[in-house]
């Protein structure tokens, strides 16, 4: 019945999503992001980049819009991070010309060299709180950067939530901005793929059915959060930047 309406539609790599969406669920839940990083590599070991990226667009979307409501603090988040956003919905549309058109292997590797460096240095007794000095200028330039990477990985909230790190967010806080972010960036980037003909009616039948799993992993991850304190939180985010960057260069060598 399904092949008659989605002749690509696959069980295999459904549950290859569903275990994805999992993982990555659990990781979201404990640290507002994550759900791509852990899930696209995983994706791609089955399925093209582009579709992989695809498939993250619906749950991405809708998880963030939950996490977002269940925060709060939307408004304060959008007045004092505007710039960045908007940095970050002017980059996305050029990241996804950069997916279908250009070979990126290059940028990843140096992408992920950085975010390596910045986070090992983060957690070292080095600060890049100086960043919060220039919050109006450093913010867009951050964002715009962030949105040509996430349209090229979806990892579009790695470089921000290093920024939203550094100039000292509380931990609630953090989620808030992470949140309202990654929804917002979700529809810039739905859109973006859409105009590249790569979301299609299979990859969006994987992200409907891998939904059931996300939300439970990402409800256990969310309880785990509230059990933890400023300072493990702060470790875990920059660990999970530094896996990122360890992700971008693994993608681009394979």
């Amino acid at each position: 019945m399904i092949a008659q309406y989605f002749p690509e539609f696959n069980l295999f790599h459904l549950l290859i999503v569903c275990l994805a969406f999992t993982l990555g669920g659990f990781v979201k839940g404990i640290s507002a992001f994550g759900l791509p990083t852990v899930a696209v590599p995983i994706m791609v070991f089955f399925v093209p980049l582009p579709t992989a990226v695809a498939i993250m667009i619906l749950p991405m979307m809708v998880t963030n819009f939950i996490q977002m409501l269940v925060t709060g603090q939307i408004k304060s988040s959008i007045l004092r991070h505007w710039r960045l956003y908007l940095g970050l919905f002017l980059g996305l549309p050029i990241g996804v010309y950069m997916l279908s058109a250009l070979n990126t292997d290059n940028l990843l590797i140096g992408i992920g060299v950085m975010l390596i460096v910045i986070a090992l240095l983060e957690l070292s007794v080095f600060s890049f709180g100086f960043l919060g000095r220039q919050e109006k200028i450093s913010g867009p330039v951050i964002g715009f950067i962030s949105g040509i990477i996430g349209g090229i990985t979806t990892l579009y909230a790695t470089l921000p939530v290093f920024f939203f790190i550094a100039i000292g967010l509380e931990k609630e806080k953090f989620v808030a901005a992470v949140s309202v972010m990654l929804f917002s960036g979700s529809i810039f980037l739905m859109l973006s793929l859409q105009s590249m003909d790569i979301l299609g009616l299979t990859e969006l039948a994987y992200s409907i059915i891998g939904l059931g799993p996300l939300f439970l992993s990402m409800w256990a991850g969310t309880k785990v959060r509230h059990l933890i304190n400023q300072t493990t939180f702060r470790k875990f985010v920059l660990i999970m930047v530094a896996m990122i960057g360890v992700t971008m260069i693994y993608r681009a060598l394979t």
